[in-house]
C-alpha cells in the first residue's frame, strides 16, 4: 500500500488516532502504521511530541474519503523527500527520481507551492527564500504556477513542511538554528476543518450553558460511526449538538431530557430551530421529554448508536422522576394527571452511567456504538468505569483536560451481544460487572469546587467570622438578658422599701 505522512491539528493528541481509526471503519478502508510510532504522536513530553505519522491507506481516493469527516487531521502528504535541510531535499529529488520523469511530471498541470511550519512562522520573504532553495531541479521544467485554480483536478499542491517541535516555539528566529525533520511533497486532502467553522456556537441562535463545541461534536460523531441512514439517540439531549452534527452526516436523530427548559426554552427560538438554519429539519425525527432513570423505549436492538455528554452536577445537576423525603407520595386525582408536573429529586452520576450502560444494552444493535463524555480526575483508575456485560470497551484514554484539578474522557463501547433481561438485569449482576467501584466521579463538585467546600484559607477565615458572629450575637443577647433581671431587680427593691414606709 502507498505511505503517506498524516499531519495532525495540534490540540487533542490523544483522541487523534482513534478518531483516524473509527473514520477509516466508517468507509471500510484498511489503514495501517507502526504502533511504536504512538508514542511520540500521544506524547505531552514537549521534547519529543510530534503531530506527523506515517501511515499506509490504499490510494488517494481512500485518502480523501477519510479527510472528508476527520476533523483532528491537518493534512495528508505524499512525501516525496525528508531530510534535516532544503540541501539534503534537493539531493533527494534529483537522486531518487529519473530525470525524464521529474521533466515531465507537471505537463499540462498547474501547481503551486506552500512553505509551513511546525513550531515556527515564516515571512513570505524566508517562504520564497525556501522555495529558491530547492529551485533547481526538473521537476520544474513544465507545469504553471496558479496560486487560485478553476481546475483542481489537474492542480497539484506541493508543500514544503518543517518541524521544529513546540519546546522550541519563540526560538525558531534564530536562522542557525535547524528544524529537526523537512518534508517535501504533494499534498493529497485537507482535513474536514470546514465544518468546525460552519457549526460555530457563536452563529447558533440556540445555546446553553453546557452545549458542546462543534470540533470536540464532531469527533464524538465520528468515533460513534454516525453516517447515512442510521438513526442516532442523545438520551441528555440539551440544545442538541450531538445531534445537529450527526444529523449534518445523514443520520435520522431524536433527542430526549427531562427538562422541558433545555430543549425549548422559546416557542420562537429552541432547539428545532438550529435545524432549521442548519436546512436539516428532515432529519430530526423529533424531541422527547422523559426520565432517563425510567426510558420509554422498547427493549429491541434499534439504534445504530448513542452519544451523549451526561450531566455531571458541576454546571446542571442531573434531575429524575421521584417523591422528596420531605414530600409524602399521593396519587395524582384523575383530572390533574393531564399538565402534571411531577417531583424531581437528585440523580447521582454512577447512577446516570449505569442506567446509560443499560439503556445501551438493551436499545443499541450489534455493533452499535455508545459514546459519552465520563467526568474525571487525576485520581482517575480503570475501576472508576461503568461496565455491562453487553458492551466491550474500546478505549477511555481520550483525555480532555479542564483545570489540574478534573477533566472528561471520552469513552467508546461497542455493543457485542443482545440483552437478556433475566441475566443482563443491572439487579442480578455483580458490582465488578457493573464497574464503578468507589468511583471518585461520584463526589465531582466537591473536587471541582474544592474552595467552596471550605478547603481553602479563605473559606475558613469565613467560617470563622461566621463563630465570631455568633459569639457577639451571644454576648449581646446575654447582655439583655442581664440588663432585664438587674430592672426586675431594682423594681422589687423599690417595692420594698415603699412597703416599710406604709408599715
Amino acid at each position: 500500500m502507498p505511505k503517506y505522512l498524516i499531519q495532525f491539528v495540534q490540540q487533542h493528541p490523544s483522541f487523534r488516532i482513534f478518531e483516524l481509526e473509527s473514520v477509516a471503519k466508517i468507509f471500510n478502508i484498511n489503514v495501517e502504521y507502526n504502533p511504536n510510532d504512538l508514542d511520540v504522536l500521544e506524547s505531552l513530553d514537549p521534547s519529543i511530541e510530534s503531530p506527523f505519522l506515517y501511515v499506509n491507506i490504499p490510494s488517494d481516493e481512500d485518502v480523501k474519503k477519510i479527510c472528508s469527516r476527520a476533523v483532528l487531521i491537518k493534512q495528508v502528504i505524499s512525501v516525496w523527500a525528508e531530510n534535516k535541510n532544503l540541501k539534503g531535499i534537493l539531493e533527494d529529488i534529483n537522486s531518487n527520481y529519473d530525470k525524464k520523469f521529474l521533466s515531465n511530471y507537471l505537463v499540462d498541470k498547474t501547481y503551486r507551492i506552500e512553505v509551513d511550519g511546525y513550531g515556527t512562522k515564516y515571512t513570505q520573504p524566508k517562504k520564497l527564500e525556501m522555495m529558491l532553495k530547492i529551485s533547481e531541479s526538473p521537476l520544474w521544467d513544465n507545469g504553471k504556477v496558479v496560486m487560485k485554480p478553476t481546475d483542481e483536478s489537474n492542480h497539484i499542491v506541493w508543500t514544503i513542511q518543517t518541524d521544529f517541535g513546540v519546546e522550541r516555539q519563540g526560538m525558531v528566529r534564530n536562522d542557525s538554528l535547524e528544524p529537526r525533520i523537512i518534508f517535501f511533497g504533494q499534498r493529497v486532502a485537507r482535513g474536514n476543518r470546514d465544518d468546525i467553522i460552519r457549526f460555530n456556537l457563536q452563529e447558533r441562535k440556540y445555546l446553553g450553558t453546557t452545549s458542546m463545541d462543534p470540533e470536540l461534536s464532531l469527533v464524538s460523531a465520528n468515533m460513534g460511526l454516525v453516517k447515512k441512514g442510521d438513526f442516532m439517540l442523545d438520551p441528555f439531549v440539551g440544545t442538541g449538538s450531538f445531534i445537529i452534527v450527526s444529523s449534518h452526516f445523514g443520520a435520522q436523530t431524536v433527542g430526549c431530557d427531562i427538562d422541558m427548559k433545555a430543549m425549548r426554552k422559546q416557542e420562537e427560538c429552541n432547539l428545532e430551530t438550529n435545524f432549521a438554519d442548519y436546512g436539516l429539519s428532515s432529519h430530526l425525527m423529533g424531541t422527547v421529554l422523559c426520565d432517563n432513570s425510567c426510558p420509554p423505549w422498547r427493549t429491541i436492538p434499534m439504534f445504530d448508536s448513542i452519544i451523549t455528554d451526561p450531566p455531571y452536577g458541576v454546571r446542571a445537576g442531573a434531575k429524575k422522576v421521584g417523591y422528596k423525603d420531605n414530600r409524602r407520595n399521593r396519587d395524582i386525582p384523575e383530572e390533574c394527571k393531564v399538565g402534571h408536573v411531577p417531583q424531581y429529586i437528585e440523580y447521582k452520576v454512577p447512577d446516570v452511567m449505569a442506567d446509560l450502560l443499560e439503556l445501551a444494552a438493551k436499545t443499541l444493535v450489534i455493533g452499535g456504538r455508545l459514546v459519552y463524555w465520563l467526568p474525571t480526575s487525576p485520581d482517575y483508575k480503570e475501576t472508576d468505569l461503568p461496565r455491562h456485560p453487553c458492551l466491550r470497551l474500546i478505549t477511555a484514554s481520550c483525555l480532555q483536560i479542564l483545570t489540574n484539578r478534573w477533566g472528561r474522557r471520552l469513552v467508546i463501547m461497542e455493543k457485542t451481544i443482545n440483552y437478556n433481561d433475566e441475566i443482563h438485569h443491572k439487579s442480578k449482576l455483580t458490582q465488578d460487572d457493573l464497574g464503578q467501584i468507589d468511583p471518585q466521579h461520584k463526589d465531582l463538585r466537591q473536587i471541582v469546587f474544592w474552595k467552596a467546600m471550605g478547603s481553602s484559607e479563605k473559606s475558613l477565615r469565613k467560617e470563622k467570622k461566621k463563630e465570631n458572629h455568633k459569639n457577639i450575637d451571644y454576648i449581646n443577647e446575654r447582655k439583655k438578658i442581664n440588663n432585664s433581671d438587674n430592672n426586675n431587680n431594682s423594681n422589687n427593691n423599690n417595692e420594698n422599701t415603699d412597703n416599710t414606709k406604709i408599715i
